[in-house]
């Protein structure tokens, strides 16, 4: 309404304004013009000119600036005109900026995301909420909100909407959904290119449930606490197509990853708290990485088995009486109930007396989305020492003694990996290149020494001797002589080498090398290739010479100046007196 009173009281200061010093607004929510349509515009201004005036309102340097009216702007400079009917209002930004959106709404022509960005821009302001934008603009307060989400669309997946090459239906469906949802539906399922499994065309129906089967997961697969899921927009369960009862499926990865991953770092910490002595570990594969780096950041050593431990006996379930039809039922269940779980007791009795005679090991292993018991048993291989001699049962204390060592390489590691990452940011141009950098350099040269050097750094090659190990490298750059950095260095210069080939920057380098350290050996390559190379090259300028012949002999009798000269077929006899040239 204050927008509208704005209008008309300014209706009376209606001027001429000159083109040239009127610019457009970034108010406008309006970014796209069609230049079919303008061109339209621009030949009914040329007839009738402008029969309605734009709104604009001064802004520095004698400029003024459109409030509405930018499509009668741009159509009258295609039509040449210097001057157009303006009303001139002196408004605060907050008040141009609500005038434009709400002037630019009320067209026909408006696309969806341009008026979901308005109505955003509104919301914004502070000065609207969606009740207010449905009264001023006649929509229902749904229609409003559905426009709304329109906002948080991809760039990718607006631009579809905006072309009509998806419905609004279809785009009320996927904006329901994160960024990253969004961005997979778009590479596999909306991209111009998609050969396969398309969704172009489909029905919003039909894109709901391929979205829901491909990119939600159910909640009830987690074990974490779901109260706070009840009421999330991103269940399944609270969008208007998915109402199926259940925990629902979820449509956040990112949460749904950190809740389960939360849940389990807190179990496995109680799982500890429960059984002091048993460790924890995880299997090669398939185990939950988060859960592993955030219990290892809180000191505690999560092993690694390589081959697969069983898990505990799993707890019976007793049967509840509501379940079963008649009593009977429910008392052979019961009965059957109470034998499970007598056995069930019965077995982790034994495991228990096996753990404690050394024959298994226990773990508290974690799972994708679970922290369970497990059992490993104790091999021989595990049992014995490597000198034949019986491996005796870590106490608790010495196991814990185990445990304070790995933490402690767990935060030189840490320390390390950090280290990496942050050197690359450090500014070291200005710093003297020192002799400990120098000797540095040489550790990671030696990995290209030749076996057959090395005895000049000091070690004696045995025959099975492949790699020098760190060790070895640490010793040999602590006393190094100049004739032995020499080798090193020549040694990797030759490693290198191996990447030369025709032209390139590096057999330029090699043929240098050569020509310095072995100058005959070289000569007497080069000229065994460039022998076999005069040989062709005689060869080829003979034809040539032929070809040139028989040119001239054609011009010469007339024949057209485009005609190809044909080779002339040579004898068997020729054939071959080439090959052995060669």
């Amino acid at each position: 309404m204050e927008t509208m009173n704005n209008i008309q009281s300014a209706e009376r200061n209606i001027t001429m304004a000159a083109l040239e010093s009127i610019q457009p607004s970034g108010y406008n929510p309006r970014k796209n013009f069609d230049e079919a349509s303008l061109a339209e515009l621009a030949e009914s201004i040329r007839q009738q000119g402008v029969l309605q005036p734009i709104g604009v309102r001064p802004i520095a340097d004698n400029r003024m600036e459109i409030v509405f009216g930018e499509r009668r702007y741009r159509a009258s400079l295609m039509a040449g005109l210097e001057e157009i009917p303006a009303i001139v209002m002196e408004i605060s930004d907050e008040t141009a900026e609500e005038m434009a959106v709400t002037e630019n709404l009320q067209r026909k022509d408006v696309t969806p995301i341009e008026e979901a960005n308005a109505y955003q821009k509104l919301i914004e302001s502070g000065r609207h909420d969606v009740q207010s934008l449905a009264v001023q603009f006649g929509k229902n307060e749904n229609y409003i909100r559905t426009r709304l989400k329109f906002v948080s669309l991809i760039p990718e997946i607006a631009r579809l909407l905006e072309q009509d090459e998806i419905t609004i239906s279809v785009a009320s469906e996927i904006c329901r959904y994160g960024e990253d949802i969004q961005k997979e539906v778009y590479e596999k399922h909306l991209k111009e290119d998609v050969r396969y499994n398309s969704w172009r065309g489909l029905k919003a129906s039909e894109v709901a449930k391929n979205i829901e089967h491909n990119y939600t997961t159910e909640l009830e697969r987690y074990s974490f606490d779901k109260t706070l899921c009840l009421s999330c927009p991103h269940n399944t369960n609270n969008m208007m197509l998915f109402c199926e009862g259940g925990c629902g499926n979820c449509a956040n990865r990112t949460c749904l990853a950190e809740m389960n991953a939360s849940h389990l770092t807190e179990k496995a910490v109680q799982f500890v708290e429960q059984y002091p002595t048993v460790s924890l570990c995880h299997q090669e594969y398939n185990y939950n990485e988060t859960v592993v780096e955030r219990l290892t950041a809180m000191g505690y050593e999560v092993a690694e088995l390589k081959c697969y431990a069983t898990a505990y006996p799993e707890t019976p379930v007793a049967p509840e009486k509501e379940e079963y039809d008649t009593t009977e039922e429910y008392e052979e269940a019961h009965v059957k109930y109470e034998q499970d779980f007598s056995n069930y007791m019965e077995r982790c009795k034994t495991i228990h007396e096996q753990a404690e005679a050394g024959e298994i090991t226990l773990y508290i292993r974690i799972e994708q989305k679970e922290i369970v018991l497990c059992y490993l048993t104790n091999t021989v291989s595990n049992a014995n020492g490597t000198d034949g001699t019986t491996e005796k049962t870590l106490s608790p204390v010495e196991k814990l003694d185990k445990q304070d060592k790995r933490n402690k390489e767990i935060a030189l590691e840490k320390t390390v990996e950090d280290t990496k990452k942050q050197i690359l940011e450090v500014d070291m141009s200005e710093t003297k290149f020192g002799q400990d950098e120098d000797k540095m350099i040489y550790f990671f040269l030696l990995s290209s020494l030749r076996k057959e050097h090395y005895s000049e750094v000091g070690l004696e090659c045995e025959e099975n001797y492949h790699y020098l190990t760190d060790k070895e490298k640490m010793n040999i750059i602590a006393n190094l002589t100049a004739k032995q950095k020499a080798v090193i260095r020549r040694d990797f210069l030759i490693a290198n080498f191996k990447g030369a080939y025709g032209s390139n920057a590096i057999a330029t380098l090699l043929l240098d090398f050569a020509e310095k350290h072995m100058p005959e050996e070289l000569a007497t390559i080069k000229n065994g290739h460039n022998e076999v190379y005069e040989k062709r090259h005689q060869r080829i300028k003979e034809k040539k010479a032929v070809l040139l012949v028989q040119e001239q002999a054609k011009q010469e009798s007339g024949e057209m100046e485009d005609a190809q000269p044909e080779e002339q077929p040579q004898s068997e006899a020729e054939f071959q007196t080439e090959e052995v040239a060669a």
